[in-house]
């Protein structure tokens, strides 16, 4: 009897919350209805009177209250490296909740242009994994940007799991090992002690590869376990990552400043000359402003001979002085910098 009324009152207010967010929507008039700053403010808050509840419990509903909320104010548009179930999905999902209209695209650069285009309010790429390091295909869809007010709006870690699924029971009628090349290099080992015989094929996305696998004998799919739902694929083993703590770092892309959270980084792109000394001269701001650099990678300059973008993140935000002044400094010492965007990791 006491839960019942429990659940009447927690019913009550979900009622007021979502009328308060319908007036929220009006209030607006136009403004973007996702702010990770204040909502990742909400969830701290709500976690930290929640008394006796685990963080991520009270993290993972609340998530889903705040995009109920924010549905009724209309559906965001996210698109995302599909089909759907991708590791993505499962990235645009952690960070909107499931109150989105979905957008599964073909390709990295497919997403930033769908943003791009208002197709969708937001995108969703990975940045980086802990086992296989950058997410090449992502810096280079950036780097192919130009003339656009696209940012960085935030940052989310999500733990990943991938399991092999298969229309097939058993591990020895598998002769083909579909899935996007990251994750066939993070289960490297586990493919080779289990399926040494088995022929590995890249695909656009592990769900694509869950995709291609379903109906089909002797084929696997290394993918989530959201992907081998959706095909109707047995998974035949969870967690084949090489090591246990396999996390992805998600960021999430759309149009203008990202507001200040308690937590923050922000994004560089930038070239200099090909000369003895410019990569140390470019980046001595950095140190000389007491910025930590969390992440550095060169990528190859489109039509030159072995020249490089770099790509950086350091921790902070552009709107504290010391890391506005540095990037004022590199922007003397290169010959091309960008501000990819400043923003609060949740």
């Amino acid at each position: 009897e006491r839960i019942d009324e429990i659940d009447r009152g927690i019913a009550a207010l979900l009622s007021r919350r979502m009328k308060v967010a319908i007036e929220v929507g009006a209030a607006k008039k136009g403004a973007p209805a996702y702010c990770p700053a204040r909502e990742s403010e909400v969830v701290d808050r709500v976690a930290a009177a929640c008394e006796g509840v685990e963080r991520r419990v009270v993290e993972r509903i609340y998530r889903e209250i705040i995009s109920a909320c924010r549905e009724v104010q209309g559906p965001l548009r996210v698109a995302f490296l599909g089909p759907e179930g991708s590791f993505s999905h499962e990235g645009a999902l952690a960070v909107f909740g499931s109150g989105i209209k979905p957008m599964p695209c073909q390709s990295f650069v497919d997403v930033l242009a769908a943003v791009e285009k208002g197709a969708a309010e937001f995108g969703v790429v990975p940045a980086e994994n802990s086992l296989e390091g950058t997410v090449l295909p992502t810096m280079d869809a950036f780097a192919s940007l130009t003339g656009t007010a696209l940012s960085i709006q935030s940052e989310m870690s999500i733990a990943i799991d991938h399991c092999l699924a298969s229309q097939e029971t058993a591990l020895d009628g598998i002769r083909e090992v579909f899935s996007h090349p990251q994750a066939l290099g993070q289960c490297r080992e586990w493919l080779r002690l289990n399926l040494p015989s088995a022929v590995q094929i890249p695909a656009g996305s592990t769900s694509a590869a869950a995709a291609v696998t379903a109906d089909r004998h002797g084929r696997a799919a290394v993918c989530s376990a959201l992907a081998a739902r959706a095909n109707g694929l047995n998974i035949l083993a969870e967690k084949i990552q090489d090591r246990g703590r396999n996390t992805t770092r998600f960021w999430t892309v759309g149009f203008g400043a990202a507001r200040m959270g308690a937590k923050n980084k922000t994004s560089i792109l930038f070239n200099v000359e090909h000369r003895p000394g410019t990569l140390f001269h470019a980046m001595e701001p950095l140190y000389l402003n007491g910025l930590n650099l969390t992440h550095i990678q060169s990528r190859p300059l489109s039509g030159g001979q072995f020249e490089y973008y770099f790509f950086i993140d350091v921790d902070g935000h552009v709107d504290e002085p010391r890391v506005r002044k540095a990037l004022d400094e590199m922007r003397n010492r290169t010959s091309f910098l960008r501000l990819l965007g400043s923003y609060p990791c949740l």
